[in-house]
């Protein structure tokens, strides 16, 4: 083995030039496949980030309570009950709150717009919504503080809402709510905080005080949108979930069906069926944020694209130089098979060129696009298009590149240019010593 590994190095060394121009074609392509495997990673990371605390927890107890077969609202009645089943039962829990769901208009001196809407309790909401970052108030004698969403009257919104509206820190708006007995309520509230978009998920969020929310619903205090359960593990997601199902059905509660979309989407449906009372729905992360897969989706088919195309652009100059060493060897294949090298020999001599180029330039590949992404998100890149803000539901490049994308980058370029490498090595292999020592 170590005699075949040194002849295919000095074969290397000796085509120098050749073997150079190829290995800087496979460190281009292991970078840049690294580097888009980093991108899609970290959309999916901001996804989870960014949805985990705009819109969902990794797990949620959410459902909808049904007056009439005909309505469907999205809340949970006699929630402390189930409060205290998570904060007792779910110790993979890191935390666990509540939040009141409403849909309704924003209505400012200047322009209106309908947007779904969040009651929150502050007390609990300070690892949170305290994640997303807040707009410096350019009134200073209003400067913006999230935390005073704890006071009733007071509203949290978006960038994207703050410039339809033209309102900023400390201006009034009306909030008109429809409740469920087809009543419109309002109530004139101080927006206290301008939060910085987050791409896509921005359109679908602002934040009031929960008693104001139940206040203009007319809903009772023991009522809820949904408990939002965040695990320490997200690993722990699938079993937890399971045992979730189980045992709230075990204390009575009616569970609905299993359906990976967000609850929004489900209106329809619970509207159509017959049945009153409440209905549990447990629901993911994943189930909440299903509308926005298609982006991670694209990226990664995108990503897929692009590193087959390079790869095969350069598997045809790996062929082509094994091809161009076959002939120009062919005298030195002809003696090694006269002297009684086997065929399966010579042809692993040719595999152990490629493998050599392949892994060493696959690996300065990893360690140069590491290098690169650590520069990249040091150097935090804005992004100005709004259009790709939203796209890629961060305000900044993010590039998450960890031991799962480079040994994928690594085993997927080896293998691929390895196997390339095949069709002139077998035809090596397939020399005559007679015939190949007599060429000339």
């Amino acid at each position: 083995m170590k005699v075949y590994f040194i002849i295919a190095y000095r074969n290397i060394l000796q085509r120098r030039v050749r073997s150079l121009m190829l290995a800087a074609s496979i460190v281009f392509v292991s970078v840049i496949f690294s580097l888009l495997l980093a991108l899609v990673h970290g959309v999916q990371q901001t996804m989870i980030a960014n949805g985990t605390a705009l819109m969902t927890g990794h797990l949620n107890i959410a459902g909808f309570y049904k007056v009439s077969q005909s309505s469907a609202n999205p809340m949970v009645t006699k929630y402390p009950e189930l409060m205290k089943y998570a904060k007792e039962n779910i110790p993979e829990a890191d935390i666990i709150i509540d939040r009141v769901k409403a849909y309704g208009k924003l209505i400012s001196e200047t322009d209106s717009t309908m947007i779904p809407m969040w009651g929150v309790n502050m007390d609990q909401e300070k690892n949170v919504l305290g994640r997303l970052e807040v707009e410096i108030s350019k009134d200073p004698n209003n400067p913006a503080d999230l935390s005073k969403l704890s006071e009733s009257g007071t509203l949290a919104l978006f960038e994207v809402h703050a410039k339809k509206l033209k309102v900023g820190v400390g201006d009034m708006v009306t909030v008109s709510l429809p409740t469920y007995r087809n009543m419109t309520n309002t109530k004139d509230v101080k927006v206290v905080a301008i939060l910085k978009d987050v791409g896509m998920m921005s359109q679908f969020n602002a934040y009031l005080n929960a008693k104001d929310v139940r206040e203009l619903y007319q809903n009772k205090q023991d009522s809820t949108g949904q408990i939002m359960v965040y695990l320490k593990k997200l690993s722990d997601l699938p079993k937890v979930e399971a045992r979730m199902r189980k045992e709230i059905a075990e204390k009575g509660y009616t569970l609905m069906e299993k359906e990976s979309s967000p609850f929004w989407m489900k209106f329809d449906r619970v509207a159509g069926e017959s049945w009153t009372g409440q209905k549990i729905d447990i629901t993911t992360w994943e189930d909440e944020t299903s509308f926005l897969k298609w982006i991670v989706s694209l990226l990664g088919a995108l990503t897929f694209i692009l590193t087959i195309v390079l790869s095969i652009i350069i598997v045809m100059g790996l062929i082509n130089t094994l091809w161009m060493s076959v002939k120009e060897r062919t005298t030195e294949i002809g003696t090694l098979r006269a002297i009684g090298m086997q065929k399966n020999k010579v042809l692993w001599m040719f595999l152990l060129e490629s493998l050599i180029l392949s892994v060493s330039s696959t690996l300065a590949g990893l360690v140069l696009a590491t290098i690169i992404c650590q520069v990249l998100n040091a150097a935090a890149i804005p992004i100005e298009s709004d259009a790709f803000k939203m796209f890629l539901m961060t305000n900044n490049l993010s590039f998450t590149f960890g031991l799962a994308q480079a040994l994928m980058t690594f085993f997927s370029l080896v293998i691929f240019f390895t196997l390339g490498s095949l069709i002139p090595a077998f035809q090596a292999a397939k020399l005559s010593p007679i015939t190949a020592i007599n060429q000339s």
